[in-house]
């Protein structure tokens, strides 16, 4: 009695055991078109069979403990893929479709069949999911916005060669060849509503623009018939006020735009020069404290028991050392002008107690 194999589409390759296999005197398999089968025996591979009947097992020989049956026909892969971002942070989804085929039976065998009796198309897409979203799907999509997602022939085109570049390889580790690829984006509810509503835009324009032609044929025809009843003067005057005063209106509206945004612009500049005046006031004061002003004025006069000579030598000290900021650009000009202002009322104080000692 010879087996055929019962294949399924969602299986790509299937393991069985020789005892499974009906027959007395001999035992053997028929493959079909699409179909290869590897005999085994301890986990090693004996034998690749092709397509047509074979004795795997005699009734005295029975080298072969198991059949390993793989589907080498074109295989369809269809995954709907979540969560992937565009540049402006929109999240979207995408629905995937890749036909691939087995190309060298035993290293699916060997590498995916080691554990399991049973491979199937998911099974492939668990190992491949990683290389063909993180690496080849999810950046180009990271680099585009919406719009350009609806350009599918040539964003298909740009996924396309990131998946054979980061993913064929991984193909390849298991003796698969990708045949074809394609990608369809799905765009969220609210932008899908943003382009219906554009379309709209666009043909209502479209409308306008064709309304706006035949008008003006039309304005041509009667001026033609115009000229032939001798009413030219009165309708060539009246048109060109209607022209005149559409000029008119538009260098209104023009001014108006100018202006609205010139009060803009003078609205933010304002709020730009009051935080730069705050951050200048928290930057002198900062500096200030920085440079020991506080601790200079614990020294000064009345505040601590230290004679006038010794509050002097810090003073000048502090104007040095201010000087120095300054030079360095450290500090404005301002800033110095500010800070060394109350050095030189300071000095002055001290300078007129030490003369009356």
């Amino acid at each position: 009695m010879t087996m055929k194999w019962e294949r399924s589409e969602a299986i790509v390759g299937q393991r069985i055991n020789i005892s499974q296999i009906k027959g007395f005197f001999g035992k053997k398999v028929k493959l079909a078109d699409g179909e290869m089968a590897i005999t085994e025996k301890d986990g090693k591979a004996l034998k690749e069979l092709d397509k047509g009947s074979h004795k795997v097992s005699g009734m005295f020989s029975r080298e072969a403990e198991d059949v390993v049956f793989i589907d080498v026909s074109p295989k369809v892969l269809k995954r709907d893929v979540q969560g992937l971002w565009t540049s402006q942070d929109k999240e979207i989804n995408a629905s995937l479709e890749m036909t691939f085929r087995v190309t060298e039976p035993e290293k699916i065998r060997k590498l995916m069949m080691g554990r399991r009796d049973l491979v199937t198309i998911e099974d492939i897409w668990k190992e491949l999911e990683k290389d063909v979203v993180s690496s080849g799907l999810a950046p180009v999509v990271k680099r585009k916005n919406v719009d350009d997602l609806t350009e599918e022939k040539k964003v298909e085109k740009e996924v396309r060669v990131a998946v054979e570049v980061e993913a064929r390889k991984k193909f390849e580790v298991f003796g698969l060849d990708l045949i074809s690829f394609s990608v369809r984006f799905i765009l969220p509810e609210d932008y899908q509503e943003y382009l219906r509503k554009r379309g709209e835009l666009k043909a209502e324009s479209e409308k306008s623009r064709i309304q706006e032609e035949d008008e003006k044929i039309k304005a041509v025809h009667e001026r033609e018939i115009a000229e032939i009843t001798g009413e030219a003067d009165t309708r060539e005057k009246a048109l060109d006020d209607a022209e005149k005063e559409r000029i008119r209106r538009e260098a209104e509206l023009g001014i108006e735009e100018e202006e609205t945004q010139q009060d803009m612009k003078d609205a933010l500049e304002g709020l730009r020069l009051k935080e730069l005046k705050d951050r200048q006031r928290d930057a002198a004061e900062q500096k200030r404290k920085d440079m020991g002003l506080e601790a200079l004025r614990e020294a000064l006069p009345g505040r601590t028991s230290r004679t006038a000579e010794e509050k002097y030598d810090i003073l000048k000290r502090m104007m040095g050392e201010t000087e120095k900021m300054f030079l360095n650009r450290k500090i404005d000009k301002e800033m110095y002008r500010n800070i060394m202002g109350s050095y030189e009322k300071e000095k002055a104080e001290l300078e007129a107690k030490m003369k009356k000692k």
